[in-house]
């Protein structure tokens, strides 16, 4: 038998595990220096060896059992520490005679990963051509579809004299060479989005149904599965009188598919609010129109295309139940109940009364106390110490992004971006309470930036993961950053919004002190009775591409971002009063730097807020903006969607875009309710705008279009103001 069948047949037995990795790594060591030349065909390097050997290592040092190795999983989800790991490393190296760096496996986090990145780094370094990868279970491909290409990853600073004389022969036939110099590195590649479902095939399913990824197994679904099944779990002794934090299981809010047969519960903590769950309906969009590529490049102008959503508000489950609430003129705002917190327990009517509240009405949300952390792979001791607004903004991104037509593996290892509105959570003192607010869990649990982090670690997302807080506007901001990533081209896709939730009445009191709050429990845009806001809780995201790449992906398009600006108050008369003179040069800017006539916005979203100081202010902002344009008068509808569910703070900019994106796509204004007189103090007549005050149709503006503009102003200072244009084919 010649040398290089020799080797074949030591990979052979590697791959089907009648002999260990390190005994036939030891023997080609041998063959090779005995020198005899490698002949016959090209040989391979075998992953399956490497992955092999892995799993030995993983079985040494972790003891655990062979069925317990998975691919799915994570060295985290096995039970690997920072301890371990050191272990497993030196363990790789002495074995493969390589010098891998300790943090090796935070990069790679799966046996499959770890494998092809040593397999591809030694191959990087002995200057051989490309590795290919024997699969066992396609020994019979071609040849060519199992060629691995190299991982752009960074290159190890070392040489391994002995496996690259090695490869090289295998790869090369050749005798060895000396180390080539390291190549220049290569330009990222610009990530290509799989071909997305049509908006109109997929149909309304539960992240249970339209998962992707295997359920848990080995140790980790034992560890798993069984505390899932126990309530409550024990949380720690609370402090006397402190509220207990139980965990039980109940039904989920997002309603299965059809041919779902999968039964699973959600976590459920001890405050949920009263309503009963109602069965949220998708928004079912309309057809993509048939654009070639060629059309695409011809018709696309600049802007960003906004190609799926998804959002829970007061009263509203999902996006198609806030469009019949606003269509309906509903108010879902009410009294705050007992089973959230005691509101009457804070409850003073004098306006003046320290560390009271004189309002007790807000608009909340359903279930915020519910989720499937199993389904997320996260064990449900996790979830209960996660802040909630983390376990419903990750629902909510999985959902806008199914609405777009796109599953997780679609997504995978993209430079998709994450930009979210949110605000610390009140829910660290239910923690607190519990003596739980010093553990590893509560310190990313309740950490703003890990709302935004944990999308892109669940579904392994390259592009920037940031969360923003500029109060009132944050969502919006948070919009307006992921349209520059993508102008910028950091980012070829992005998700996008904001969360607000409140579990303690802090945000209650704090806001009477500051007597924002509507002591008529009634929130009242434009209206001369207006005497107020009120707090409200909302969720919603909005996935963003370039015009041009959704064209070509045959997206639906809810609508396009035509331009979008930010700017701050500066000085005023105190920290959080607005400027007037901010917010005209802010709507001036955008409308100049990208080319937009407000005689063609005939529908704006205003902050709306229903203050005395506010409201005026917007509208006299929008009238000297629009001046410097157009003439025209009497031709803009003016409206909030607060006055329907409150103010949503943080998620008060995504659901005033999620408002107008229905509304584009019934090509309807609904009403402001809650209007009966115009506030003294706003001066309409001779403007451009009017209030609107029934549902009506949408008529189109001079190019025959629908354009709207959204503002958002933080108390923060930080204004933001975003125009969005409906898309017809060919526009």
């Amino acid at each position: 038998m010649s040398n290089g069948e020799t080797i074949k047949d030591i990979l052979q037995q590697i791959k089907d595990h009648k002999l260990e990795a390190r005994e036939g790594l030891r023997r080609i060591h041998e063959l090779k220096q005995r020198g005899d030349a490698v002949s016959g065909a090209e040989q391979t390097l075998s992953q399956e060896a490497v992955e092999q050997q892995v799993k030995d290592v993983l079985c040494r040092v972790v003891k655990l059992q062979p069925e317990e190795l998975s691919h799915e999983l994570s060295f985290k989800e096995m039970g690997i520490d920072s301890i371990s790991s050191v272990e497993i490393v030196r363990d790789l190296n002495e074995a493969l005679h390589i010098q891998l760096d300790g943090i090796v496996l935070y990069d790679y986090p799966t046996i499959p990963e770890l494998a092809r990145y040593m397999v591809d780094e030694i191959q990087k370094n002995s200057g051989a051509m490309p590795v290919k990868v024997i699969n066992a279970n396609a020994a019979n491909a071609n040849p060519q579809e199992q060629i691995h290409e190299p991982v752009q990853s960074q290159r190890l600073n070392h040489r391994y004299e002995y496996m690259n004389d090695l490869i090289d022969q295998f790869s090369t036939n050749k005798p060895a060479a000396a180390p080539s110099k390291p190549k220049a590195p290569m330009k990222e590649p610009v990530n290509d989005f799989k071909e997305p479902v049509k908006a109109s095939e997929p149909a309304t399913v539960s992240p249970h149904a339209a998962r992707s990824l295997k359920p848990l197994t080995g140790r980790q679904a034992k560890e798993e599965q069984a505390p899932a099944a126990q309530a409550p779990l024990s949380a720690g002794q609370p402090a006397s009188g402190a509220p207990k934090l139980t965990l039980k299981t109940g039904p989920a809010p997002i309603a299965p598919a059809a041919s779902s047969t999968e039964a699973t519960g959600k976590i459920k903590l001890g405050f949920a609010a009263s309503r009963p769950a109602e069965e949220p309906v998708k928004v079912t969009p309309e057809a993509p129109p048939g654009v070639s590529a060629d059309q695409a490049t011809a018709d696309a102008a600049e802007g960003v295309a906004i190609v799926g959503l998804s959002g829970r508000f007061p009263g509203a489950a999902s996006a198609r139940e806030l469009w019949r609430n606003l269509r309906d003129g509903v108010a879902s705002t009410g009294e705050i109940p007992a089973s959230r917190f005691d509101i009457r327990a804070w409850y003073d009517e004098d306006r003046k009364a320290d560390q009271k509240t004189y309002c007790t009405v807000a608009g909340l949300l359903d279930h915020v106390d519910e989720f499937d952390p199993l389904f997320f792979n996260i064990s449900p001791k996790e979830a209960e110490i996660m802040d909630p607004q983390q376990r419903i903004f990750l629902e909510e991104a999985w959902k806008a992004l199914e609405d777009a037509g796109y599953s997780d593996q679609a997504v995978q290892d993209t430079r998709c971006g994450v930009f979210v509105g949110c605000a610390p959570s009140d829910y660290t003192k239910h923690l607190e309470a519990n003596r739980l607010s010093n553990t590893a869990d509560a310190f990313t649990g309740t950490s703003s930036s890990i709302l935004a982090a944990r999308i892109s670690y669940f579904l392994n997302l390259k592009g920037p993961s940031i969360s923003i807080d500029t109060a009132c506007s944050s969502s919006l901001v948070a919009v307006h950053q992921a349209c520059v990533s993508l102008w910028n081209e950091e980012c070829d896709m992005a998700l996008a919004g904001g969360i607000r939730l409140m579990i303690t009445p802090d945000s209650m009191v704090q806001s009477s002190q500051m007597e924002i709050l509507s002591a008529q429990g009634v929130c009242r845009p434009f209206d001369q009775e207006a005497d107020g806001t009120l707090l409200s809780e909302g969720v919603g995201v909005v996935v963003l591409k370039p015009l041009k790449q959704a064209l070509e992906n045959r997206d639906h398009i809810y609508g396009v971002i035509r331009g979008s600006g930010v700017n701050q108050d500066g000085r005023t008369n105190g920290i959080t009063a607005p400027s007037v003179n901010s917010q005209i040069q802010l709507e001036k800017r955008v409308y100049e730097k990208f080319r937009i006539d407000p005689a063609e916005i005939n529908y704006v979203e205003a902050h709306g807020t229903g203050t005395a100081l506010g409201d005026p202010i917007e509208v006299k902002a929008l009238t000297e903006a629009f001046r410097e344009f157009t003439q025209d008068s009497q031709y803009c509808a003016l409206g909030s969607v607060k006055a329907n569910i409150g103010h949503a703070t943080m998620a008060a900019g995504v659901a005033g875009m999620i408002k107008i994106l229905l509304s584009l796509k019934n090509r309807q204004i609904p009403p402001l309710i809650h209007y009966n007189r115009l506030n003294e103090k706003i001066r309409l007549d001779g403007s451009p705008f009017y209030i609107n005050t029934e549902l009506v149709d949408w008529p189109e503006n001079k190019r025959g279009s629908r354009m709207a503009a959204i503002s958002g102003f933080g108390f923060s200072g930080t204004n933001c103001h975003i125009v969005i244009e409906e898309y017809r084919r060919g526009s």
